[in-house]
């Protein structure tokens, strides 16, 4: 166990587990994709260039945790593993992470285990590496750091007409309870909490927790257990879903290349008495099959390039160099010379302030507050959406006038009372 600005060591990556921390909602909605995961190549499974920024920005964090941690204007420039981190990084990313570990940590009395390997009760080769367990007084705190900018991601999420714990955090939880018997004693409060500094809802708080019983974590190692068992077994169920969205065998799964025969179907049926309601149907049909096939070409084109820059041969295929990007080789030289030469300041230099979101996270992190009176907002216009995706609805030209025509019949009807 660690007490508080501890040195630690930088997390070295195990052999991948195939029921580990990050794949648990998969394996439970979707069993079946363990046995498919397996026959693709273990090194095309990491999911995109997103992921060596989250391990840099989680090294980084380890750092800033140390006896003597370094900068954070240090980090700008360095590189760990094959990223390197901006300045950015630094201002959206690692100070408002830190910012929500350091006070967390600096609880009087609390005690703590960084990047901790963990293993799963009950199921041969499972186990996954916590990014912060941490005990304050009879409460645990169980926190995954995310640093990607998608989409969010919630200790708590609806899932139709019910809420769902996170799965990755309810493996944690469980596994880091196993693993660590001697520091859950006496525990009475298990808090599960994801912190994001980025995603691409702007309005989002950076924190979603959520706290659970042990006897929650009870029944999810059973649930896991039951769903790991089915994996093995000669006929697990695959079902297709949201926990699709990081599998590395897309690419051969049936239910993802069902769509391209299913588009090369699409018809409208002559039968609809009504032509415009089958019509309208099959703009739904043919955008959904569109957005199924966006998924696997995705995720071919990014396990070939990687393929090949492995040195491996995708037949028809090769690495080509991308277009040539002109730069300055030395700016300050540049900026001087071109002075020099009759350039105006504004013809070389040009400022933008950064945007409000961007100046919260900054504010978070130092403790600053942004007064609500400077930040106005506007829509940056309509788009197209799944239902379930809406945040505001935007009516079209006939529903806006069946909605006006109502307000005013009940208008003249209270007019004439």
């Amino acid at each position: 166990m660690l007490e508080r600005n501890s040195a630690v060591e930088l997390r070295h990556e195990p052999v991948h587990s195939p029921f580990g921390g990050s794949v648990a909602a998969r394996v439970l909605r979707c069993p079946a994709s363990v046995d498919l995961a397996r026959k693709v190549p273990s090194y095309l499974h990491r999911p995109s260039a997103y992921a060596d920024r989250g391990t840099a920005c989680h090294a980084a964090i380890v750092h800033l945790l140390d006896d003597n941690p370094p900068s954070f204007e240090s980090f700008v420039g360095k590189t760990f593993g094959s990223y390197t981190i901006t300045s950015d990084d630094v201002e959206n990313a690692l100070r408002p992470a830190f910012a929500y570990v350091d006070a967390l940590l600096g609880t009087p009395g609390a005690e703590f285990y960084l990047e901790r390997r963990v293993v799963f009760p009950g199921i041969a080769d499972t186990y996954g590496t916590a990014d912060l367990i941490a005990r304050i007084g009879s409460a645990i705190h169980i926190v995954d750091l995310k640093f990607g900018v998608g989409v969010r991601v919630l200790a708590l999420a609806p899932d139709g007409d019910e809420d769902v714990i996170n799965a990755q955090l309810l493996f944690y939880a469980a596994a880091a309870r196993h693993s660590l018997p001697e520091f859950f004693v006496g525990v009475e409060s298990i808090v599960l909490a994801i912190a994001q500094p980025q995603s691409i809802d702007i309005d989002a708080e950076m924190v979603s927790s959520v706290a659970v019983t042990h006897a929650e974590l009870d029944e999810f190692v059973t649930v896991y257990r039951a769903a790991c068992e089915e994996a093995l077994s000669d006929a697990p169920r695959l079902k297709r879903g949201a926990w699709c969205r990081f599998c590395p065998a897309k690419v051969i799964c049936p239910l993802h290349s069902q769509p391209l025969l299913d588009l090369a179907q699409l018809t409208v049926s002559t039968e609809f008495a009504a032509p415009k309601e089958a019509y309208l149907q099959a703009l739904a049909a043919g955008l959904d099959l569109v957005d199924a096939i966006k998924d696997i070409r995705t995720a071919l084109h990014d396990q070939a390039k990687r393929a090949l820059e492995r040195g491996d041969n995708v037949p028809g295929y090769a690495l080509s160099a991308g277009r040539a990007e002109r730069h300055w080789r030395d700016e300050n030289a540049a900026f001087t010379a071109l002075q020099s030469a009759g350039f105006y300041y504004d013809d070389v230099m040009k400022a933008e302030m950064r945007s409000p979101k961007q100046l919260e996270l900054r504010a978070r992190a130092r403790g600053l507050e942004i007064p609500k009176d400077l930040i106005g907002s506007r829509r940056s216009g309509v788009s197209l959406v799944r239902s379930e995706n809406v945040r505001v609805p935007v009516l079209g030209r006939g529903e806006l006038a069946r909605t006006f025509s109502e307000a005013l019949e009940a208008f003249q009807g209270g007019r004439q009372k």
